[in-house]
């Protein structure tokens, strides 16, 4: 039968705790791995050009929202639609259309038909209220306008030209809070439009800023946009 022999009193040294001493210098030897680890980690990123790093964020951003769907536009706002006598609010204005009329003479109008070639005037008219606290020009004369010139016509082109339904004079600036009547007008062909005939114009929004720098305190209206649509029907142009 064979023999055994066991070493009466060996500790298995293995499972003991290493002593404080070396427990310090591991500590210490894993710390300076790991700022080398850093070290090196930093210098690599500054060699890597910037552009790669936005492209790897990008990337990053579309696997990520890719993942819960891809990217989906925001729902753009629906313009409103109205109608003769709806009064519409926008760029610090109340806008109503009060009628569309297709005229042979100018009457009030700021337009001047050429007879021989036919000419009419297209004639829309407009309640307007300045809602703003301050008094504000009623034309912009800018091919975006945020105010009553803003308003358009389609198949008309340019923007029309303003008068006030009282004395046919040009309109200056709107009272805040005062009524006034406009007459919009557009120089049309003879057979651009007729008597009956359905008309879409668009009627302007824009946001509202106070100037700084050299503008400091003033205030202005940009970003034009379209706030609304009004469709009208040409009325026969009403004798005096």
């Amino acid at each position: 039968m064979p023999l055994y022999a066991f070493a009466v009193g060996e500790k298995n040294t293995a499972a003991l705790p290493a002593s404080e001493p070396d427990a310090a210098a591991a500590a210490r030897t894993g710390a300076d791995a790991r700022a080398k680890l850093l070290g090196w980690a930093r210098r690599t990123v500054d060699l890597v050009p910037t552009p790669w790093l936005v492209t790897g964020a990008g990337a990053v951003l579309l696997a990520t929202t890719a993942a819960f769907g891809g990217l989906e536009a925001m729902p753009a706002t629906a313009v409103p639609e109205l109608s003769v006598g709806d009064t519409y609010r926008g760029s610090d204005l109340e806008l109503t259309v009060v009628g569309v009329e297709l005229r042979d003479e100018r009457g009030d109008a700021m337009v001047f038909p050429d007879e021989e070639k036919g000419e009419k005037v297209l004639v829309v008219v407009v309640d307007v209220v300045n809602t703003f606290g301050k008094p504000r020009p009623s034309a912009a004369h800018a091919e975006a306008s945020p105010t009553v010139d803003g308003i358009r016509l389609d198949g008309a082109e340019g923007a029309p030209s303003l008068s006030r339904t009282d004395d046919g004079g040009i309109p200056g600036m709107l009272q805040p809070d005062v009524p006034a009547r406009l007459l919009l007008a557009w120089l049309v062909g003879p057979s651009d439009f007729r008597d009956g005939e359905t008309v879409t114009l668009t009627l302007p929004d824009s946001t509202h800023h106070v100037g700084d720098n050299v503008l400091r305190g003033q205030d202005f209206w940009d970003e034009v946009r379209v706030g609304a649509t009004v469709t009208a029907t040409i009325e026969k142009a009403k004798t005096p």
